[in-house]
């Protein structure tokens, strides 16, 4: 009896489709969240002043709700594919310049959805969604998103020395030009 093809070869014809849905729950999301989103806090942008530029601390929302979970689970679930995100356990999400999270943010927390902020600026919706899913679903899970490992490199580099400013920004665009994302 032949033995199933391994979960990505079947998944990976549908990576256009599964990228489409996701920019479409993203897009989705902060329409219907930004009406009720706030600016970041001055204090808290004077913090992160020196890592992101002025436009995206100004321009960024952050607002407090839980994400329910995107219609695409159930297909992708039947498929196989395993480690979804429970929306429900999530600290937060970013929805282009909304960061959605369901109880508290903290500034760690915040620096690394801003870090994804710069990528959908640098990437566009569409591509940041391909490159989400793709990296999910080629990369062995939440921790094998390239996206998602940059966030948490620079996250820790920030930690490590929150006064020690760099460019975020310089660092999405340096990997993006490099294939690395």
């Amino acid at each position: 009896m032949p033995q199933a093809a391994p979960v990505r070869l079947v998944i990976k014809p549908l990576i256009p489709l599964l990228s489409y849905m996701t920019a479409r729950y993203i897009g989705y999301h902060r329409k219907r969240l930004f009406p009720e989103s706030n600016s970041i806090p001055a204090d808290t942008q004077a913090q992160l002043r020196g890592f992101f530029p002025g436009s995206v601390l100004e321009e960024t929302r952050i607002v407090q709700a839980v994400m329910p979970e995107p219609l695409v689970y159930p297909l992708v679930q039947k498929l196989g594919v395993k480690g979804l995100l429970e929306m429900s356990a999530i600290h937060a999400i970013t929805l282009i310049d909304v960061v959605a999270y369901p109880e508290e943010l903290p500034l760690d927390t915040l620096f690394h959805e801003l870090v994804h902020v710069v990528q959908y600026r640098v990437l566009g919706l569409k591509r940041f969604a391909e490159l989400y899913v793709k990296g999910f679903l080629c990369g062995g899970g939440y921790a094998g998103i390239p996206l998602e490992k940059q966030a948490y490199e620079l996250g820790e580099r920030f930690r490590e020395r929150p006064t020690k400013a760099f460019a975020v920004e310089e660092d999405v665009v340096r990997r993006g030009q490099g294939g690395l994302l």
